[in-house]
């Protein structure tokens, strides 16, 4: 895949790249079989180090990459380079060691369905799955952490966002690295963690980690409007759509030029996942006019592969213009074959039944667009 591929920097290590989200399928950056894949490329190396940039992904991928990983007989360097969150942090688990930049970030949080419903029996069924599938990422932070179980367990119920010199101080990682030249910036509810961006707005304590980075206050920086009426202070009315429009025309026309832009971009997204699934799919024509929602939010990506699994594509062809002619055809040939054509009016002259019958042609065609027998 584009987003993961092995290097060999020698006869003896190489270098694998797992950028993106982790999963099953077309909407996944990294999958098992990619992993597996690199690694049986590789061969008998000595050495492999793992390039991670990941918000995460799929519980039970997250696992399967973290075993194959845990069972090469090669050293594992686990190298994170920007976000690394929710199931990728147990992917790096599996690291002999693990370097973090100064600038990326780390993210331990309890697992979580995307989608779900279901009468209460079947809710607290799945409440108990999640429980479960908690205990094998805590498995594996145990294997490196320095924190007692109960500690670990406040962090993941808290959602804890970790600088690598808290990640370090945990044990999470084994060494910071000094030489990275990112930055990391915080904009429009978007984290920028040297070249990948998250949207963080829907993640809980985030403040607290932004206070303790500078970032917030840095990042809100308040602009005075030049023009008074632009200002929301007492004594001072906000200005309006109408007004903007009257008082600042070409203000207005990019704005709402923005404003289609954005739109028009967020249409073409969500019909592009359409296109990779082969059909229209409810939930995606739902986010699109009903519940405006962007193509990466995550229960639209779960909603997306849900109503795949539950509703199998239609393989009925329905026909072409080709095809209809075809029919339209065929009638004409059975007619002729029938005597219909050799059934002329008495009195008609030959003109007339001509253009009868170039008329009932006519009709024939308009019936079948309409789809009549």
């Amino acid at each position: 895949m584009s987003l993961l591929n092995a290097v060999m920097m020698s006869k003896t290590k190489a270098e694998i790249r797992m950028y993106g989200v982790i999963g099953e399928g077309w909407m996944a950056d990294v999958t098992p079989e990619d992993i597996n894949r690199e690694l049986d490329a590789l061969g008998d190396i000595t050495e492999i180090d793992v390039r991670i940039n990941s918000r995460g992904g799929g519980v039970f991928a997250g696992c399967a990459i973290y075993n194959s990983l845990k069972r090469s007989k090669a050293k594992v360097n686990m190298f994170i380079d920007g976000i690394c969150a929710s199931i990728a942090t147990v992917v790096v688990m599996a690291g002999d060691t693990i370097h973090m930049s100064k600038v990326s970030m780390m993210m331990i949080h309890n697992p979580y369905y995307g989608w779900t419903s279901g009468e209460a029996r079947e809710l607290r069924k799945q409440a108990d799955e999640l429980d479960q599938f908690r205990e094998t990422s805590i498995e594996a932070y145990l294997t490196k952490v320095n924190i007692p179980r109960e500690t670990l367990i406040e962090k993941m119920d808290e959602t804890t966002w970790m600088t690598a010199k808290e990640a370090l101080k945990d044990g999470f990682i084994t060494d910071i690295e000094n030489d990275s030249k990112a930055q990391m910036s915080f904009q429009n509810n978007m984290l920028m963690c040297g070249d990948e961006e998250i949207n963080v707005s829907d993640f809980k304590n985030l403040d607290s980690f932004l206070n303790r980075e500078n970032l917030k206050n840095s990042m809100k920086k308040k602009l005075e409007p030049k023009n008074k009426n632009l200002k929301n202070t007492q004594g001072v009315e906000k200005m309006d759509l109408n007004q903007l429009m009257q008082e600042h025309p070409d203000l207005y026309k990019q704005i709402v030029q923005v404003g289609v832009n954005q739109e028009r971009e967020r249409i073409q997204n969500l019909e592009t996942i359409e296109q990779r699934a082969g059909r229209s799919l409810e939930c995606v024509q739902k986010a699109k006019f009903e519940t405006p929602l962007e193509a990466t939010n995550q229960e639209l990506m779960t909603d997306v592969l849900q109503e795949m699994a539950t509703q199998p594509k239609n393989t009925e062809k329905q026909p072409n213009a080709q095809n209809k002619m075809e029919i339209l055809l065929n009638k004409i040939d059975d007619a002729k074959a029938g005597g219909v054509q050799d059934q002329v009016l008495d009195g008609m002259t030959q003109e007339e039944i001509k253009e009868k019958q170039e008329k009932d042609e006519i009709d024939d065609i308009v019936a079948l667009a309409n789809g009549e027998e």
